[in-house]
């Protein structure tokens, strides 16, 4: 009897919960303020309340039948979301949903009262049930609850004056298993917030460390391969991340298409070992990338060394997972990034290594002496210089000579680019097509020009890689392609500012390059 009443109670649970989101209970059709219809019994020795409200009072079955109360004021509801609700002693309201936050009832609750992730504090009256999932509940001496009080993963304490007229029902984490409670506390610490590693102390940190250490270890007896994942991260960041994208997506089927053949039973567990051998090693090769970029953009030759820019990678991306869902979306782009690098190069070792199987070692006959035969058009063609060369000569016109714009001049052209748009649409009241304009602006103006007016301002110029002027289908592209490097929390902006070449993900992707015009030169 007692297992159906908590299945009963659960059922409940779940009714509530989609209550919460507003699947239940919200009208569609606009009528929230229509007069409502509740039925009250009555006898014959119970006192007519006193109301403010204006209201009309139907009786139904004679004077000791139904009173059916009609009221103009619809109670409003209370939904919070990341704070806490209160309801004073006196004040009256209807359901009360509360998410990550604390609900303080000391008035009366007409309805349900639904906690999730915090604390219920009931010293009033709640006609309906009280439901605190991922929390904990406390009703004082005048706490009435009259239906059913709930707890699930928390505790419920209750004054002996406190009335529950249904079931008490709670389900602790712990049942005396302590990894039960630390499951909890991760799950309300980090799941709920969004991050992967919770500042507080706990069992997650001894697991953190424990990895952090068995990175250290891998990358001493796997040199090679992580510094080729490395070396692909470098070369091909959008490829590496898609990749890393692409296996993601397609691991699962992969899996169940193995299973479904049979034969493939035997490849599964080879193939999810090799799955979590390249997802470790793509997690280090990320970690020591971001060390050796700060190594880089300080000048201090030490962070470099793989070993040390892999333990300031480790430190670095630790405290990002500690801030409230910015650690998550982290997270999940260093997965597929660091996968997709790790797979690229595996790619690349295969096919150097059958490369080098079907060389043939046999010596090729000498071709036959070609007459020596000055020709006037072979005379006259000029071979463009290399850069680094010292004796190289910078023709006139060749723009991909110059030197590159980095990560902060660009950012101050595109913030005052922004400035501009943003006036343009406050005064043209055009803010919902913001991305239109944003597009239209800098396809425009890098087909008309090359650049921008925030470019003009700090003589910088997008060029193609072979130091020709844009068209509009490139820059069509190379505008686009930028919302991929915003997607990825800006990751392929921040590309250029520790890549070799000064290439940002878009840049990349359209094959272009963004360049310092010489002091004196005009852009207009």
């Amino acid at each position: 009897m007692k297992s159906q009443t908590r299945l009963f109670n659960l059922s409940l649970f779940a009714g509530l919960l989609l209550n919460a989101v507003g699947l239940w209970g919200q009208p569609t059709d606009g009528s929230a303020n229509e007069p409502t219809l509740k039925p009250e019994p009555v006898t014959e020795d119970e006192p007519r309340r006193e109301t403010n409200d204006a209201a009309t009072e139907l009786r139904v079955g004679g004077d000791s039948g139904i009173r059916i109360r009609v009221s103009g004021r619809h109670r409003p509801e209370i939904v919070k979301f990341g704070s806490d609700a209160i309801v004073r002693e006196g004040e009256e309201s209807s359901d009360v949903v509360v998410i990550f936050g604390s609900a303080i009832i000391d008035g009366s609750v007409r309805g349900d009262a639904v906690v999730i992730g915090g604390k219920a504090k009931v010293n009033g009256l709640v006609t309906g049930n009280l439901v605190v999932p991922l929390g904990s509940a406390e009703l004082g001496p005048n706490a009435h609850i009259e239906e059913n009080a709930v707890v699930i993963g928390g505790t419920l304490s209750a004054s002996p004056e406190a009335r529950v007229d249904g079931d008490r029902v709670e389900l602790a984490w712990d049942g005396g298993l302590p990894s039960f409670v630390g499951v909890k506390n991760w799950i309300m610490q980090g799941l709920i917030l969004g991050r992967p590693l919770p500042h507080q102390s706990g069992w997650w940190w001894w697991v953190a460390l424990a990895c952090a250490l068995m990175y250290l270890l891998t990358a001493l007896v796997f040199a090679r391969p992580i510094t080729a994942g490395v070396g692909a991260l470098e070369s091909q960041p959008v490829g590496s991340f898609f990749v890393g994208v692409l296996m993601f997506v397609l691991f699962v089927p992969l899996l169940l298409l193995l299973a479904v053949t049979g034969v493939g039973l035997v490849v599964i567990p080879f193939v999810f070992c090799t799955a979590i051998v390249a997802f470790v090693f793509g997690k280090i090769a990320v970690y020591r990338l971001v060390g050796q970029q700060i190594g880089k953009q300080f000048g201090i030759s030490i962070l470099q060394l793989p070993i040390v820019a892999l333990l300031v990678g480790i430190v670095i991306l630790y405290l990002v997972y500690m801030i409230p869902i910015l650690g998550f979306l982290v997270w999940g782009i260093i997965a597929p990034l660091g996968l997709g690098a790790v797979t690229l190069a595996a790619f690349r070792a295969f096919r150097s290594e059958g490369r080098r199987g079907n060389s043939n070692p046999a010596p090729r006959p000498p071709a036959p002496a070609a007459a020596s035969i000055p020709s006037p058009a072979a005379s006259a063609v000029v071979h463009p210089p290399v850069i680094g060369e010292p004796s190289a000569s910078l023709p006139a016109g060749d723009a991909s000579l110059l030197a590159r714009a980095g990560f902060w001049i660009r950012f101050a052209a595109t913030f005052l680019d922004l400035l501009l748009v943003g006036a343009f649409l406050a005064v043209t009241h055009l803010h919902p097509i913001f991305l239109i304009v944003w597009v239209a602006y800098h396809v425009g103006m890098w087909t008309w020009k090359g650049t921008t007016i925030g470019g003009i301002v700090f003589g910088i110029k997008v060029i193609r890689k072979d130091g020709r002027d844009l068209d509009f289908a490139v820059a069509l592209v190379r505008s686009l392609a930028s919302f991929l490097s915003a997607l990825v929390l800006f990751l392929g902006f921040f590309w250029a500012g520790w890549n070799r070449e000064k290439l940002s993900w878009h840049d990349i992707i359209a094959g272009t390059i963004v360049v310092r015009t010489p002091r004196g030169s005009s852009l207009l």
